[in-house]
C-alpha cells in the first residue's frame, strides 16, 4: 500500500524527529499515528517506511518505495567500527550478522499466568492471530491495536521477546525465593519472575532510573504482582546492603543493543566507539558488584542483548579469572543471533556461587 502524498511531510517530520532531534523511533511513530489515525494496513506501511528510512538514512528513498525489498548491509547506515567488530568476530559470516540487523522482528508477548492460562489467553487474542511458540510465549501476527485491547488493560499479557523470556527463565525463580533484578528497567523480566514465583516470595528490582521503576510500578498493578520492591540506586550503598541476601540475581546489563537493532534501528545512530568502550567498563563493574548479592550456593544470570563477544563471553571469562569471580563457576551459557527461532540476539551465562562459607 503506497503512502498518500498528503502524508509525506508527516513522515519526513517523524524522520527528522529521530535523526535531528534524537527522539526514539518508537515515540516518533506513536506521535505520527496519533496525528494521522491510520487504518491497520496504512499503519503497517508507515511503520515499515520509517524503519527503512532510519536503517538506510534515506527518507526520500523510503517514501519512493525503492527500499521496500532492500536488505543490503553495505548500503545500511551502520557505524564503521561496528562493521569492523562484526567482521573480526564472524569472518565470512559478517554479512549474515549485519543483514540480521535489517530484518523485521515478530511481535511476541508473555502470558501473565498470575491472571490467566495460556489457552485462555490464546482464545482472547485470536483476533490478533496469536500463535503459541513455547512456554508462555505467544507470537502475534496481527499486532495492530493489541496494546489498546481489553486483554492488555486487564493484565493478561506483557510484550516480551521470546529469547528475552528464555533468558529470564534461566534464573529458575521459584515460589518463596528472594530474587534481585539488578538492572530491572521497566520490569519485563521482573514481572516474569513474579509469575514464575506464583507471587510468593520477594523480588527487589534495582535501577538507576527512577522513571523506569515508576513504569514498573504501573505494570505491577496491571499484572497483579505485589511481591516486587522497586528501589532506585542512588548510591553504591543501596547495592552493598544487599550482599549475600539473594537466592538468585539477574543482571541484564546495559549494552550496545546489537541483538535488538532490528526492533530499534535508531540505536545505531547514538552508538560510537567511545560509548561502546564505556559500556564494556560499565558492564564489568555491574557484574562485579551485583554478583556479590547472591547467597553462597545461589545463582547469578548475566544477560546482554548483544551479538558481540566482548559484551558477553569475554566479560564472563574476565570475571571468572578475577578475584571477585573466584567463588563462582560457569554452569551454562548460550548465544543467539537476531532471528534465531524468531527471537532477538542474546548472550546468557548462568553462574553458581560456591556454597563454602
Amino acid at each position: 500500500m503506497p503512502i498518500p502524498s498528503s502524508l509525506h511531510d508527516a513522515v519526513r517530520q517523524s524522520f527528522d524527529d529521530v535523526v535531528i532531534s534524537g527522539r526514539h523511533l518508537s515515540t516518533a511513530i506513536e506521535n505520527l499515528f496519533r496525528t494521522v489515525h491510520p487504518a491497520p494496513g496504512l499503519a503497517t506501511t508507515l511503520r515499515s517506511t520509517l524503519f527503512q528510512a532510519i536503517r538506510y538514512n534515506n527518507v526520500e528513498a523510503a517514501l519512493a518505495g525503492s527500499l521496500d525489498t532492500i536488505l543490503d548491509p553495505d548500503l545500511a547506515d551502520i557505524p564503521a567500527f561496528l562493521r569492523e567488530l562484526v567482521a573480526k568476530t564472524y569472518g565470512k559470516d559478517k554479512n549474515k550478522v549485519l543483514s540480521s540487523f535489517l530484518t523485521d522482528a515478530p511481535t511476541f508477548v508473555r502470558v501473565n499466568t498470575l491472571k490467566i492460562s495460556v489457552d485462555e489467553c490464546l482464545r482472547a487474542l485470536r483476533p490478533f492471530q496469536a500463535v503459541r511458540v513455547e512456554g508462555y510465549a505467544l507470537r502475534i501476527d496481527r499486532p495492530f491495536a493489541l496494546f489498546s485491547s481489553e486483554a492488555f488493560e486487564d493484565g493478561w499479557f506483557e510484550q516480551m521477546d521470546v529469547t528475552s523470556q528464555r533468558a529470564a527463565h534461566e534464573l529458575n525463580a521459584r515460589p518463596g525465593q528472594r530474587i534481585i533484578d539488578a538492572c530491572a528497567g521497566a520490569g519485563g523480566k521482573t514481572l516474569l519472575f513474579a509469575a514464575s514465583m506464583q507471587n510468593k516470595g520477594r523480588i527487589i528490582a534495582l535501577d538507576t532510573h527512577a522513571g523506569k521503576l515508576q513504569a514498573l510500578r504501573q505494570r505491577m498493578a496491571r499484572a497483579g504482582a505485589d511481591i516486587i520492591d522497586p528501589r532506585v540506586i542512588t548510591t553504591t550503598k543501596v547495592v552493598k546492603r544487599l550482599a549475600e541476601t539473594a537466592d538468585g540475581v539477574f543482571i541484564d546489563v546495559p549494552c550496545t543493543g546489537t541483538g535488538v537493532v532490528r526492533r530499534n534501528p535508531d540505536i545505531l545512530r547514538n552508538l560510537t566507539e567511545k560509548t561502546y568502550k564505556e559500556l564494556l567498563v560499565i558492564q564489568a563493574d555491574i557484574l562485579r558488584r551485583n554478583a556479590r548479592l547472591a547467597k553462597p550456593g545461589g545463582t547469578v544470570v548475566y544477560a546482554t542483548c548483544s551479538v558481540l563477544p566482548s559484551e558477553g563471553k569475554e566479560q564472563i571469562k574476565n570475571f571468572l579469572a578475577s578475584e571477585d569471580g573466584e567463588q563462582f563457576k560457569l554452569a551454562y551459557t548460550w548465544q543467539t543471533l537476531p532471528g534465531d527461532n524468531g527471537g532477538d540476539g542474546f548472550y546468557v551465562a548462568r553462574l553458581t556461587r560456591s556454597s563454602a562459607s
